[in-house]
């Protein structure tokens, strides 16, 4: 007869930072948290941001961020000036951030001064932020050559202007659905670096045709979304060998 092992008891270690990170703030005060080993403060900082709806002052923060970070979620936080400058001087060797439904309340200075100093960011993730806009994504490419994921959903303010910025990258993956991006901008990076090096592109939702998509390169893209543009004819879009899913609802 097979016996079917149960679920496995949890760890004393995670006991211990699913407990502090649920009282965090009774700790902030106590010298010691600071000098808590970087592993032991990187799990605490990931338990609150995934269990506790994040962080909402900046003196946790300050206590937690270290120099070993290179992944940083503060989707669910609170995040101001502060906690961006603390990310730009505690964190030099981040190389993925996701801002994604944060509670924006930095400011463009702010923001920009944080991208400026770090140069070694490869990912990054914004939703809906009416501060990122072109003159950003001219910055973020000057300030971060190695990006390759580049997620700026809802960003109103990211349009056309942004292409000559971006071509010049390699990205892999660039989400730019809802924002004001038009053909303009996928004829400017489809034969520069950019669009060769791309293989996840989404640009749902916005003024796109298939006069834009034509222009592509598809030698390397696998996956595109354009659902919700005015594309009336596919077969002149040409799509790839390499292409594995299309996102893309009927235009009436």
């Amino acid at each position: 007869m097979s016996v079917k092992a149960g679920p496995q008891p949890e760890t004393l270690f995670h006991s211990c930072i699913r407990f502090v990170a649920k009282n965090l703030q009774l700790y902030k005060n106590i010298e010691y948290l600071e000098l808590l080993p970087a592993l032991v403060k990187n799990a605490i900082f990931l338990n609150v941001v995934r269990v506790h709806k994040g962080f909402h002052d900046d003196e946790l923060p300050r206590l937690l961020l270290n120099s070993s970070l290179t992944r940083i979620n503060l989707s669910t936080s609170t995040i101001t000036d502060g906690i961006l400058t603390l990310l730009a001087e505690k964190c030099p060797h981040l190389r993925s951030l996701t801002l994604t439904e944060g509670n924006y309340r930095f400011t463009r200075a702010g923001l920009h001064t944080m991208v400026q100093r770090l140069g070694k960011l490869q990912h990054l993730y914004v939703k809906n932020c009416p501060l990122i806009d072109d003159e950003f994504v001219r910055l973020l490419a000057r300030s971060c050559p190695q990006l390759d994921t580049l997620d700026l959903e809802s960003c109103k303010s990211v349009g056309d202007g942004s292409a000559d910025s971006l071509s010049g990258m390699p990205l892999v993956r660039l989400n730019v659905s809802h924002t004001s991006i038009t053909d303009k901008f996928l004829k400017a990076i489809a034969n520069e670096r950019c669009g060769k090096t791309l293989e996840d592109l989404n640009v749902g939702h916005c003024p796109i045709t298939s006069d834009g998509l034509s222009a592509l390169s598809w030698n390397t893209i696998k996956y595109i979304g354009f659902e919700g543009c005015s594309i009336e004819d596919l077969e002149i879009v040409g799509f790839g060998k390499h292409l594995k899913y299309i996102c893309w609802t009927i235009s009436n």
